[in-house]
C-alpha cells in the first residue's frame, strides 16, 4: 500500500460518521418540523370542530326556538272525544249532539283567545 493511502484510511471513517452524523441531525429536525406542524393542525382540526360544533348548536337551539311555538296541543279533547262518540251512537239523529258541539265551540273558541292574549 502506498504511504499517503494508507494515511486517508482512518479519515474515511470519521468523515462517513460527520456525514452520518449531520444527516442524523437533518432527520432530527425534519422530525421536530413535522411534528409541530402535525400539532398545528391538530389544533386548528379541533378550533374548527369546536366552532362547527358551536354553530350547529346555535342553529339547531334558533330553529327549536322558531319552531317551538307552533307545537300543536289538542284543545277541548274530552269534548271532542265526546261528540265523535255521540255521533258515532246517533249516526241517524246527529241532531242529539248540538248542545255538546255548541259546547266544544265555546271550548275552542275560549281556547283560541288565551292564545291570543298570551301572545301565542
Amino acid at each position: 500500500m502506498p504511504k499517503s493511502f494508507s494515511n486517508d484510511l482512518p479519515r474515511i471513517p470519521q468523515e462517513k460518521a460527520k456525514q452520518l452524523e449531520q444527516k442524523d441531525r437533518m432527520i432530527k429536525k425534519q422530525d421536530t418540523f413535522y411534528k409541530e406542524q402535525l400539532a398545528r393542525l391538530e389544533e386548528r382540526s379541533s378550533e374548527f370542530y369546536k366552532v362547527t360544533t358551536e354553530q350547529y348548536q346555535k342553529a339547531a337551539e334558533e330553529v327549536e326556538a322558531k319552531f317551538k311555538r307552533y307545537e300543536v296541543h289538542p284543545v277541548c279533547a274530552d269534548l271532542q272525544a265526546q261528540i265523535l262518540q255521540c255521533y258515532r251512537q246517533n249516526a241517524q239523529q246527529t241532531l242529539s249532539c248540538s248542545a255538546l258541539a255548541s259546547q266544544y265551540l265555546r271550548c275552542v273558541n275560549q281556547a283560541k283567545q288565551s292564545m291570543l292574549e298570551k301572545g301565542g
